[in-house]
């Protein structure tokens, strides 16, 4: 299911009819055994798994495990025997996506090493020939320019992460969406290609080889992070390179989206991808006349339930930040997160608008086991983002949490440039200790709106939070002062007032050139209870319990 858009599906069904009479082929997943007769070995891991990946790994003290080695070749051959279809295996699941009717479903099953085969669509959609895309030799401008990526920079200071040199250079993020059209030829792309910064595309979906087709929903989402057209349409991170796979279909809606986003993200974890951004979530699907459902309930959302959340996990797991959207269900029946959403250790995003207020669409927490999620926010209303319209390449605006996403996902590319020994473990606790709300986090904000670069100055921040003084405290009238010390800010410092809520109260902005050792702040009137006092700027970050007598 996208995030940033609706997906109507009209269709029916007038009678169901066998696979066995008419040799309908629908898709499965096949689950096999054991590895047992693999040739690979964990200890030669090069034959699997790129030197990047390995490297990675190496980083944190990950190790290579079983699950990492590649599905038994033996294996594949005997179920290609029966006829059926084989496309892709899955290592980390042990499992083959196969196409077949329902006679070789039959053979499949009795196959000795196979555990159990699972429906995950109805119908063909996999292609067993590719083609080679067209790429542009001379890449278009926009037809027309009506927006401005400044805001969504300004918000979470990547136009400061920018300025400091932190622009994902070195770093490779993996999308997964819908269709990339425009990608192959319009100029906010172009860097992509000239530079050699798209190291892999793969289309899940079809298996056409083509990734630039179906649909711009990607092309939306990756313009977020990826593009570099000047003020008008700048990603957070314009200089990473990237892997481009399709995995939602949007014909149909099925488990089977699930498994395309865990062969894609074995793909980034294979080619040392450091990042995985999805903007897309799994609730309901579609329903099939004679087949069980394939939608999930609320307790589901668990974070170790659904096909993707596990897939997420794992992921994770190998090193990789994953950051996906939280969902646009905040006004709707289903109102949590989708998963992938809910899995545990990753980045899971909600929308703000440009005043930091929580858009209503924004998919909130907990999840089914009481977890905080989201994790962060960022600006998902009126969200400037490249579209295709009428067959034209258009910059302009849209809303969801699908682009607030891809934009904390070139964050976290800045961040792992500055900081490249950090585990993704460090690199999530960092960014949601960075937050406007890290102090007060709840399931609608999370830990709040990400800033730039704090997570760098731990030392500074040490030295320059014991010269700061608060007084008087308890507040005896609605007037305090702030006394600064040696402290010297070369950015804007921002001041806001908490109640024990979250609700703020009061905020203020002091310029640098306005900025003095001491400063008087005059509240409005305040009741007796306790408050949080927040001081934040470029390489400053402090939080202030203050008690009103």
């Amino acid at each position: 299911m996208l995030m940033g858009r609706c997906k109507i599906l009209f269709f029916f069904v007038f009678i169901f009819v066998s696979s066995l009479a008419f040799g309908q082929k629908d898709r499965f997943a096949v689950f096999l055994s054991d590895k047992d007769k693999v040739t690979y070995s964990i200890d030669q891991p090069d034959a699997f798994l790129s030197q990047r990946a390995i490297d990675r790994r190496d980083r944190m003290g990950i190790e290579i495990t079983e699950m990492d080695l590649p599905v038994d070749m033996d294996y594949i051959t005997q179920v290609k025997g029966t006829g059926a279809e084989v496309y892709f295996s899955s290592k980390w699941f042990n499992a083959l996506i196969v196409q077949m009717t329902e006679s070789q479903r039959v053979n499949v099953q009795a196959l000795s090493f196979v555990d159990s085969v699972v429906f995950i669509a109805l119908g063909e959609r996999l292609l067993q020939t590719t083609s080679v895309p067209t790429i542009a030799s001379t890449f278009k401008p926009p037809a027309r320019v009506n927006a401005s990526t400044k805001t969504q920079l300004r918000m979470i200071d990547v136009d400061e992460m920018h300025k400091d040199g932190y622009d994902g250079e070195g770093v490779l993020i993996a999308v997964f969406d819908d269709g990339f059209e425009g990608v192959n030829e319009y100029e906010p792309f172009g860097s992509l290609h000239k530079e050699n910064r798209l190291v892999a595309t793969k289309d899940f979906i079809t298996n056409s080889g083509d990734v630039y087709q179906f649909d711009d929903h990607g092309s939306s989402v990756l313009s977020c992070i990826a593009a570099d057209y000047g003020d008008e349409l700048r990603g957070t991170a314009p200089k990473a390179s990237y892997i481009l796979c399709v995995t939602e279909d949007i014909t149909k809606e099925y488990r089977i989206e699930e498994y395309n986003w865990l062969l894609a993200a074995e793909l980034a974890d294979s080619a040392g991808a450091d990042v995985i951004n999805a903007s897309l979530g799994y609730s309901t699907f579609s329903s099939i006349a004679n087949r069980p459902s394939m939608s999930y309930s609320l307790k589901d959302m668990d974070g170790k339930t659904t096909v993707v959340a596990r897939a997420a996990t794992m992921a994770s797991d190998r090193g990789i930040v994953v950051v996906v959207s939280a969902g646009n269900e905040g006004n709707g029946s289903w109102g949590h997160v989708t998963s992938p959403g809910d899995a545990d250790n990753i980045l899971t995003i909600g929308s703000v608008n440009s005043s930091g207020i929580r858009s209503g669409f924004s998919s909130y927490g907990p999840t089914a086991d009481g977890r905080i999620k989201p994790d962060v926010v960022a600006l998902g209303s009126s969200a400037t983002v490249f579209y295709m319209s009428s067959g034209d390449g258009v910059i302009g605006s849209g809303n969801g949490t699908s682009f607030s996403s891809p934009q904390m996902a070139g964050f976290t590319a800045n961040v792992i440039q500055a900081h490249p020994n950090w585990s993704n473990t460090r690199v999530m606790d960092a960014i949601r200790a960075t937050g406007n709300r890290s102090t007060i986090p709840d399931t609608l904000l999370g830990y709040g709106v990400p800033q730039y670069p704090l997570m760098e100055y731990n030392n500074v921040l040490a030295t320059m939070n014991d010269q700061l003084v608060v007084y008087p405290n308890p507040i005896d009238e609605n007037l305090i002062t702030i006394d600064f010390g040696n402290i010297v800010f070369d950015r804007t410092l921002f001041i806001q007032l908490y109640d024990m809520n979250g609700k703020e109260l009061y905020q203020k902005e002091v310029l640098p050139e306005d900025f003095s050792d001491k400063l008087d702040l005059e509240f409005p009137n305040l009741g007796s209870a306790v408050y949080l006092l927040s001081l934040r700027s470029r390489k400053f970050k402090k939080t202030i319990q203050l008690k009103k007598l």
